[in-house]
């Protein structure tokens, strides 16, 4: 029992990694839909970098700054240049595809390298991941900094009249959100995974992204949405653990997590629901900001 709650928390950490980093993009008014693909690119980096240098550490910062670069790309093509922000994100994510399939693939295989757990179980980095929540929570609720960022992602225009520095802002949080979606794709590969497999990542980018409208865009609710799904994801893949001889062929299992997922933002696509908890979106999400 104890090694499945480890491994979900896991999992957990991985969404919540990714997770907060989209989450900060959404509350400063930047959508980015490609965390699957800064998961890849952080994955990828982070991975070969601890083969060759047999550090994980070098591997975890390698992967979480090409993360941050592509973020800034993001920022570059959808805050500077005023592309679509949907359109951006997705070319990352299938250049991302394109480049591991193409250059990773003949590394396939285990890396090797022990990982530090606790207990021999549990990687220290979940509980990394449970704080970096509560601090992003403290700064987007209690700080200065915080609330520019908010009132970039509801009124861009009236923030820049009050004097916040939009691009700035919209710049430092796609970049943040981009090294924490570089770093969840290490972690992942260096450490829950321990090796390379054909786009390991498996959709849990999408999971992530899904989870951060389930959070209603509060850190608190995304933390207990990533352990949640850390369950789902974990059962789906190892069944017997938890329950021996449990009947359904496991590539059904294999669904429950996108078929919860699905659930998801079925329940909050509702009207009911948009109408209730509606006002809780960043009101100029996904919107360029043309300074007049």
């Amino acid at each position: 029992m104890w090694p499945f709650i480890a491994r979900c928390l896991e999992v957990a950490t991985i969404f919540l990694l990714a997770g907060i980093g989209e989450l900060l993009d959404q509350r400063s008014g930047v959508l980015n839909v490609g965390i699957e693909g800064l998961m890849l690119f952080g994955a990828a980096s982070g991975f070969i970098t601890a083969l060759r240098t047999g550090s994980l550490l070098v591997g975890f910062i390698v992967g979480a700054a090409l993360g941050a670069v592509f973020g800034f790309l993001h920022g570059l093509f959808s805050i500077t240049l005023k592309v679509d922000q949907v359109v951006s994100a997705m070319g990352i994510w299938i250049f991302a595809m394109g480049f591991v399939t193409f250059w990773m693939d003949k590394y396939s295989g285990p890396l090797r390298i022990p990982s530090p757990r606790i207990g021999g179980l549990l990687s220290p980095m979940f509980f990394f991941a449970v704080v970096l929540v509560l601090v992003v929570w403290f700064i987007l609720s209690k700080t200065h900094i915080g609330l520019k960022i908010r009132s970039v992602g509801e009124d861009p225009s009236v923030a820049e009249a009050t004097g916040i520095n939009v691009v700035k802002i919209r710049y430092l949080c796609v970049i943040i959100g981009g090294l924490l979606g570089g770093l969840a794709g290490a972690f992942m590969c260096i450490t829950y995974l321990g090796l390379w497999s054909h786009i390991p990542t498996q959709g849990m980018g999408w999971i992530a992204l899904a989870l951060v409208l389930f959070s209603m865009w509060r850190p608190p609710i995304l933390l207990a949405g990533a352990l949640i799904f850390g369950v789902i994801w974990q059962f789906g893949i190892a069944p017997e653990t938890l329950i021996p001889g449990f009947g359904l062929p496991l590539g059904v299992c294999r669904m429950f997590p996108f078929i919860a997922t699905i659930i998801v933002l079925a329940v909050i696509s509702t009207p009911r629901f948009r109408r209730k908890w509606g006002l809780a979106k960043p009101a100029a999400l996904g919107q360029p900001y043309i300074k007049e």
